[in-house]
């Protein structure tokens, strides 16, 4: 509709412009100088034709308020409400005009014009007014605070000026310290004249911003130890609706300021800091306007800001808590694994020798005790051989005597699946080794058990002192980094210093990668 209404304008005016037909009275006798009779049909076509354009656009646009209005919700249907009401009689005066230019009726026409013309402005004024449409308060109120400070500043210099160059003795003398002595109290004039000029305006033009402004930056200049930047930005907005959602980078989500993970809303307004995201601000938009949200949550960066670092203090504490609770119950876990192995293995194997050398004390039987004493060496070597076996699993001897790379060769021996090895022969603070053999180790025995893999590839190195250590294998994927087994892993790499990442291999499966602290 506003393209048609600019191509019929585009088209009326030459039209109007070359036109040879005589003007409307009383100037009917004035022959048009501009006239181009060679051209007259051409010319009455894009009269007509623009006429059509401009004139049809008028009860078209009319249509299109009333759709939009139909489609608005909340503020912006506020907004609307007065120009849709405008757009129901304005075809009716469109129509009217025409008919009384028609039939000459000059004194209803003006009127029925003059209607035309006025209810549009009118309309717009008491939406401005009213519900900030097009949110001309806000332009209006920097416009005029400009307007009265350039006034003042003008002002205040040519006074200056003026008694200086009096003074000195006449207005003609030309004296250049009059004009420095302008220009010094002009600009010192200026600054704090602009701030209260803006905030007289504001507070008269576009009051909820500025109440909503006042309100934020009395809390973030003196911050309430009872209250939160969040629960502030409620008052100050008036939408219990808002949340605020804080961006930890280096855990890559969104946390509460408790540490809570949480979603930022899909309205939500972000925050950001030389390019880096500190907050995303969700709120009603059915409520409020976006630009006052953003307005306020700019006032509020700095406190939005310091919340987010005690957020990422909160989540560290959260992670503190769940990983020691986890290593608590895999703890509890690891001694029910070592009492069960004892009790079904050594423990039966000694008991079981123990009956049977009472049963051979008992029946007096030479050749029978020699035969139980054989049994029972036996019996004993198998017993050493378990619980040689079990102390392995707590702490391998060959990781002291020969270092990680050993103790990996040896795990990779025992593998049932073929293990390509590359490991440094250097050695390593032993609480580092060991956490990199215990991760290794059940990281080899998870590719066995679930990922149906046909070769492990396991991998260690330094890099920028750190000890990198890699197992991948060529099964089907798809290993949960939050599942027990793996976040079980993760805490001990965390609790030595380092991380561990879960991810896809070459081959598609599945690649545990730790980094742990390793210089000197």
């Amino acid at each position: 509709v506003a393209w048609m209404a600019l191509g019929g304008g585009a088209l009326l005016t030459p039209g109007l412009l070359f036109s040879t037909s005589s003007l409307d009275p009383p100037f009917e006798a004035v022959a048009n100088p501009a006239a181009w009779p060679a051209m007259r049909v051409p010319v009455d076509v894009l009269r007509y034709v623009g006429l059509a354009g401009a004139m049809g656009a008028v009860p078209l646009a009319a249509l299109s308020l009333l759709a939009r209005f139909r489609a608005a919700r909340g503020v912006e249907r506020q907004q609307l409400k007065w120009m849709a009401l405008v757009a129901v009689p304005l075809p009716l005066f469109v129509v009217a005009t025409f008919f009384m230019a028609i039939f000459d009726l000059t004194a209803m026409l003006g009127v029925t014009a003059g209607l035309m013309v006025i209810v549009l402005p009118v309309a717009a004024g008491l939406a401005v007014s009213q519900y900030h449409l097009y949110e001309v308060d806000r332009l209006l109120s920097r416009a005029l605070a400009y307007v009265l400070l350039s006034g003042l500043v003008l002002g205040s210099y040519a006074t200056v000026v003026l008694v200086s160059g009096l003074v000195a003795g006449g207005l003609g003398s030309g004296s250049q310290v009059a004009a420095v002595l302008g220009t010094l109290v002009a600009v010192s004039i200026a600054w704090p004249a602009r701030g209260r000029l803006q905030d007289a305006l504001d507070r008269r033009f576009n009051r909820r911003e500025f109440e909503a402004i006042s309100v934020v930056r009395r809390f973030v200049r003196d911050p309430s130890p009872t209250a939160t930047i969040e629960e502030v930005l409620r008052e100050a907005l008036r939408d219990p609706s808002i949340d605020v959602a804080y961006w930890i980078d280096d855990r890559a989500r969104w946390v509460a300021e408790d540490g809570r993970p949480i979603d930022a809303g899909r309205t939500a307004i972000e925050v950001r800091r030389r390019g880096v995201p500190v907050a995303a601000v969700s709120y009603d938009a059915a409520r409020i306007d976006q630009h006052l949200v953003e307005t306020a949550a700019a006032e509020a960066r700095p406190e939005l800001e310091n919340t987010r670092l005690r957020a990422a203090i909160a989540l560290q504490l959260v992670e503190v808590r769940e990983s020691r609770a986890r290593i608590v119950a895999a703890q509890l876990a690891e001694r029910e694994k070592i009492e069960r192995n004892l009790h079904d293995g050594a423990q039966q194997r000694l008991l079981g020798l123990a009956f049977q050398l009472r049963a051979a004390a008992v029946s007096g039987d030479g050749e029978r005790t020699r035969l139980v004493l054989d049994s029972a060496v036996e019996e004993i070597q198998r017993a050493v051989r378990e619980l040689r076996d079990l102390a392995n699993g707590l702490h391998p001897a060959i990781l002291s005597d020969g270092g990680l790379a050993a103790a990996l060769d040896d795990l990779a021996a025992r593998t049932p699946l073929p293990v390509r090895l590359e490991a440094t022969a250097e050695r390593f603070a032993p609480e580092i080794e060991a956490a990199a053999w215990f991760i290794a180790c059940e990281a080899v025995a998870n590719s066995v058990k679930h990922a149906r893999a046909t070769r492990i590839d396991v991998e260690v190195r330094r890099r920028e002192g750190r000890l990198v250590l890699a197992v991948a294998d060529d099964g089907v994927g798809g290993a949960d980094a939050g599942g027990r087994g793996l976040r079980g892993l993760a805490d001990r790499a965390e609790a030595a210093g380092g991380s561990l990442t879960v991810g896809a291999s070459a081959s598609g499966g599945s690649l545990v990668r730790v980094e742990l602290p390793c210089a000197s």
